[in-house]
């Protein structure tokens, strides 16, 4: 890949990149690039005028045993999903209470512990009721509460975090044979990825430790538009390091090891789910 610049030009072998943000409109490339780029694995985030992520193109090619994974995925049943479910929201109310004082640690960790097969209950929801207002305590007594339809500049952040790991999680899905589309809990007729939606769950609350880190280095700010060292610093999320079992790593390359160990647990080989921990 040649990127022009006015100061002269950037090459970067296409091998090496995992995920490309367009983060302008105006900007133009080939397609014999965004075939390159495919072919290599890589994912595209295109953003729009307010350079939030729009879309994105994800690779076809794909695991090996594509047709049996995706048929082993088709043919899970409901029972299945719902325990999947079950253990995504475990892990991600778990990793909201590690960001809280210790007596809100105790409530949502004794939701965690209670949330049955498909949350029934919705914990997830009163997880959120009393996560978001202690994580971001001057944001919320501002009225600037979490809204994914809103252009203050803090769900601007966390909304750019989130599409950075949702690109991500929808290559790491497509890698292992996996389609996207076909979610366990999230299921609307126009997303095509849901399961990427689903699986990204445990993740959010490591973007929304970063975007407080932001927020507190500038002065919990009121206001203003994403800026090129907000987006560089999200979009480091994917090399942030992360423990799974007994070993560490980049977030980009542990996404594949999370994957399978869902597809396991969806499909019966195990019981447990195991989650990138931060």
């Amino acid at each position: 890949m040649v990127i022009h610049l006015d100061d002269g030009d950037r090459q970067f072998a296409c091998e090496d990149i995992g995920v490309l943000v367009l983060q302008n409109p105006a900007i133009s490339l080939s397609s014999a690039l965004l075939n390159a780029l495919l072919q290599a694995g890589a994912v595209v985030v295109i953003c729009n005028e307010r350079h939030l992520p729009s879309g994105l193109l994800l690779p076809t090619l794909t695991h090996t045993e594509l047709v049996p994974r995706m048929m082993a995925q088709l043919n899970s049943g409901l029972p299945a999903r719902k325990q999947a479910w079950k253990a995504i929201i475990q892990a991600k109310i778990s990793a909201q209470a590690q960001a809280l004082p210790r007596n809100l640690q105790r409530r949502l960790q004794n939701l965690a512990q209670n949330v049955k097969s498909g949350d029934p209950e919705n914990y997830e929801a009163q997880a959120a009721k009393l996560y978001w207002p202690a994580r971001f305590p001057s944001r919320y007594r501002a009225g600037d509460k979490r809204d994914p339809t809103s252009e203050s500049l803090f769900n601007s952040l966390l909304n750019y975090g989130y599409a950075i790991i949702r690109a991500a999680t929808a290559r790491a899905l497509v890698s292992a044979g996996l389609q996207p589309a076909l979610g366990v809990f999230h299921h609307r007729r126009d997303n095509p990825f849901c399961l990427a939606d689903d699986v990204m769950e445990p993740l959010r609350p490591l973007v929304d430790r970063t975007v407080q880190k932001i927020l507190d280095d500038e002065g919990e700010i009121e206001s203003g538009e994403l800026q090129n060292h907000h987006r560089k610093e999200l979009l480091s999320l994917l090399s942030h390091s992360v423990d799974f079992g007994e070993s560490s790593g980049p977030l980009m390359a542990t996404l594949p090891r999370y994957i399978n160990s869902f597809y396991r647990l969806l499909i019966r080989e195990n019981e447990r789910l195991e989650v990138p921990t931060y």
